[in-house]
């Protein structure tokens, strides 16, 4: 027995045993990662994502100049918005 008075709370002992067991869950899970990759693997994920999206916006970005500069061009032809002449 311990000369601290706090140390004989049952408050203090559970959380000195959930301290030892949330190391243990840290040790644990850094070995998994560490076997299989698993934060190299899920940030190359993440960052291919990233990108794609950034791909994705330029196309769509591209595709709606192309069209409204349509829109102009046959509006200002006389035409009925996107509506070809006959």
């Amino acid at each position: 027995m311990s000369d601290d008075p706090k140390e004989d709370k049952p408050q203090n002992k559970f959380l000195s045993g959930l301290g030892g067991a949330l190391k243990n869950i840290g040790d644990k899970a850094k070995e998994i990662d560490e076997k299989h990759h698993i934060s190299e693997k899920t940030k190359q994920v993440g960052d291919s994502v990233v990108q794609n999206t950034k791909k994705a916006g330029g196309f769509v970005n591209e595709k709606t100049k192309e069209a409204l500069g349509k829109l102009k061009k046959d509006k200002k032809d006389g035409g009925e918005g996107g509506a070809e002449k006959k």
